[in-house]
């Protein structure tokens, strides 16, 4: 990390001194506390983080952000005193990572810029096998492999994610009876039977962590179940790549 630009503005010496004391070592950081000269160290340091008071003198923080290009915008955590409906919408609207209200604990204020520092880290991540990261929601919901609508579901999520937009009955079935033998309807009941029966045993966290969701999950039809799951898949890939 300790490449990367950081570009500290804050109308408080005394927080430019502290926050730079904790980042020190871990990164390359400057300072300044006027929007005017901020905008200027942009220009010619490109930072690739922005720790940013949103009243300062010169020029304020929103006004900064709202002349900063697109492109080769630094992450920005932004720090404020007064926080409204119309600051939290007006950040987030300009791209602001984070928003903390101030006084913002020093060490708090330091892990926020690690975890951006992180994220802008390249990613090493090898993208999982689609058939196991299927294979993994099917058990997390209690559809185990020896259940027989186990492999037809599976192959329907992994037809789904490439064309969402397919018939259900006129189009997925086939192709999943082909592939995976027996008939269309067949398939679909199956299915059906494996969905109603893991619903039926759920663990409520399991099926929270992998629809992502808090709230209650209705008893899911054949088609919801697939789109789902299929959506789910498409998602955590785009994440991971």
């Amino acid at each position: 990390m300790g490449n990367l630009q950081i570009l500290i503005t804050d109308s408080s010496a005394e927080f430019l001194d502290a926050l730079t004391e904790r980042l020190r070592g871990d990164f390359s950081v400057a300072t300044c506390q006027d929007g005017r000269q901020a905008w200027e160290m942009i220009q010619a340091e490109q930072p690739g983080i922005f720790v940013l008071d949103l009243l300062l003198p010169g020029l304020d923080g929103l006004s900064l952000l709202q002349q900063l290009p697109v492109e080769n915008r630094p992450k920005v955590l932004a720090t404020t005193n007064f926080l409204s409906d119309y600051v939290v919408e007006a950040c987030q609207k300009l791209g602001v990572s984070y928003l903390m209200r101030k006084p913002c604990g020093l060490d708090a204020t330091a892990r926020r810029v690690r975890d951006m520092a992180e994220a802008l880290r390249p990613s090493t991540v090898t993208l999982a096998d689609p058939r196991t990261t299927v294979s993994n929601m099917l058990l997390r919901l209690g559809i185990p492999t020896k259940m027989r609508g186990y492999a037809f579901l599976r192959e329907a999520v992994l037809v789904m994610v490439h064309d969402r937009t397919q018939s259900i009955t006129k189009e997925l079935y086939p192709t999943v009876a082909k592939r995976c033998g027996g008939n269309p309807l067949q398939v679909e009941r199956t299915i059906r039977a494996a969905i109603h029966s893991a619903w039926d045993n759920r663990d409520e966290s399991a099926w929270s962590q992998v629809f992502h969701t808090d709230g209650p999950i209705p008893r899911p039809t054949n088609s919801a179940m697939i789109s789902l799951l299929a959506e789910q898949l498409g998602n955590d890939h785009n994440e991971a790549g």
